[in-house]
Formats: structure tokens, sequence, C-alpha cells
């Protein structure tokens, strides 16, 4: 029984470093450099790879992330040098990715407010009268 419970402690003290202090946020943004978490007082951009997502208790896989969900994020100890802290995801998303149409996963074609669908996003303004 001695051995056991040594055993046991001896097991979660190496396994102690490498479990990480789980955090939770909206999803801002999928981007090819990972995964933007708001969290209220500014974002983490989050290393899509390493990174353990969940929703609603589920764990999902980054790229099935959309902007506006409610995430929990947990990041192995040894990957939290590459969590890089956003004071504003808003100016970093103009800085880096202006053209990015949604916010959502590399090569995901979904668009948004696009009315009457002709293709641009914009409705049927910029459509053109063709005269």
């Amino acid at each position: 029984m001695k051995n056991i419970l040594l055993s046991l402690l001896c097991a979660s003290c190496l396994m102690g470093p490498v479990m990480a202090d789980p955090f939770a946020g909206t999803v801002y943004g999928v981007y090819p450099e990972g995964v933007m978490v708001d969290y209220g007082q500014g974002a983490y951009l989050v290393p899509s790879q390493q990174a353990t997502f969940q929703l609603g208790g589920l764990r999902a896989t980054w790229t099935s992330l959309q902007p506006g969900q409610y995430v929990n994020v947990s990041v192995p100890d040894p990957y939290w040098n590459r969590v890089v802290r956003v004071p504003d995801p808003y100016q970093w998303k103009l800085k880096h990715h202006p053209n990015h149409p949604h916010g959502g996963p590399p090569g995901q074609m979904k668009k948004h407010n696009n009315h009457n669908g002709n293709g641009n996003g914009k409705g049927k303004k910029g459509k053109g009268r063709g005269w």
C-alpha cells in the first residue's frame, strides 16, 4: 500500500509540470498563427497545434472553432512560451490579416453579411449596373 501511494505521488509530481492551467474566453478568430482567444482585458494568440480546446466540456479541434464561441483552453507548460498576449485583438487583426474575411479557419469559404448573395459580401451594392 505504501509503495502504491509513493508511486502515485511520484507520478503526480512528474505530471505536474506538464499539465497547464486552463483559461477561458471567447474565440476572436482563427488564423494561421493560432487561435485568438479574447478574455476581456485583451487576448491570447494560442498555438493551435499544442493547445486543447473545449466547447461546453467537449473537446473541439481548432479548425471547428468559430468567432464568438466561448472556449476553455489548456496549453501544456512547455508551450506557454509560444502563447502571445495581444492587448488589442482588433488592431492585431488589422496589422497582420487586414483582408481576412471572417476570422475563421484558413481556407473556409463561409461568407458573412452576404445579403442577396452576389458573392462579394456586400449584397447588391458594388455589383455594377452593366452600363
